[in-house]
């Protein structure tokens, strides 16, 4: 039966990245799906060397942020309507319309108004650690708890749309032992890993991800992969040809890409014996 999820990321590029393959899925099998992008990632710096025209990055963001859309399927699109804050410690966190320095109530009732609107059974965003520490990352793991917290309560925003209180919250999560799997996967195919030529003897040496017990939810995303890379591919401005997203062999990206995983904040699995194979397990219809 058709359920409604609701994808929060920072970011243009992140949705495709994290959750592509999430987004992607859950539109081909008829559920209804809607991403939510805190801001216009006008922070990005243009890594592929695109020729952006009489546009800035904003503008440039935007339109590939619409063409990722399309490629997973078009599922509903919402701004937060926030700026991008760039890397910890730099000037523009301190743009007075930057996300990282928002109010946390007021960003979250923006985001619960959408809540309420959508109703979702399902929600997923970052993990508290902002997968790599990156502020944005981080504020809209936070944003997201909060909001969820005030779509349920009746004392906030009054009666309409009515509360709504979701099911299940989920962060999106990247387990070491993975993440460690990629890397030795990249270096035996002579390929760029993004951890570097650092030496990494275990997944014990890397310097972020999640434990794998973490995990509650591990999605097989392989009958959607030519998506959710057409989506990245989409983000020209900041995945390029060369990034190791799409340049890595078919049957290498299988591997890499081939499973999302998450990891429920709220609500209970649908399941005793974990990881869920889909975030929608055990909603009723």
């Amino acid at each position: 039966m058709p359920h409604r999820l609701l994808c929060v990321h920072p970011h243009p590029d992140d949705e495709s990245i994290a959750c592509g393959g999430l987004i992607a899925r859950s539109v081909a099998a008829g559920h209804e799906v809607h991403v939510v992008t805190c801001t216009g990632g006008e922070e990005g710096e243009n890594q592929s060397g695109i020729d952006l025209g009489d546009r800035d990055m904003g503008e440039v963001r935007r339109a590939e942020m619409a063409a990722a859309i399309a490629a997973l399927g078009g599922p509903v699109h919402h701004w937060l309507g926030y700026r991008d804050s760039g890397m910890a410690g730099e000037p523009s966190n301190d743009h007075p319309d930057a996300f990282h320095g928002a109010d946390l109530d007021e960003a979250a009732g923006r985001l619960a108004a959408i809540i309420r609107t959508v109703r979702p059974e399902v929600v997923v965003s970052d993990d508290e650690q902002g997968t790599y520490g990156h502020p944005d990352h981080v504020k809209a793991n936070r944003v997201t708890a909060r909001a969820v917290e005030l779509a349920a309560d009746p004392s906030w925003g009054g009666e309409a749309p009515a509360p709504w209180d979701v099911p299940k919250r989920y962060v999106h999560v990247l387990p070491r032992t993975r993440l460690f799997r990629i890397h030795q996967s990249l270096v035996a195919a002579d390929l760029a890993s993004p951890f570097g030529e650092a030496a990494i003897e275990s997944a014990d040496d890397l310097e972020f991800g999640a434990s794998d017990d973490e995990v509650t939810a591990a999605v097989d995303v392989r009958d959607v992969l030519t998506s959710k890379r057409d989506a990245m591919a989409a983000h020209r401005s900041q995945i390029g040809e060369e990034s190791f997203f799409l340049n890595v062999p078919d049957e290498l990206a299988e591997t890499l890409f081939g499973q999302e995983e998450f990891a429920l904040r709220a609500g209970e699995p649908g399941t005793a014996d974990l990881p869920e194979r889909d975030v929608f397990e055990g909603l009723p219809a």
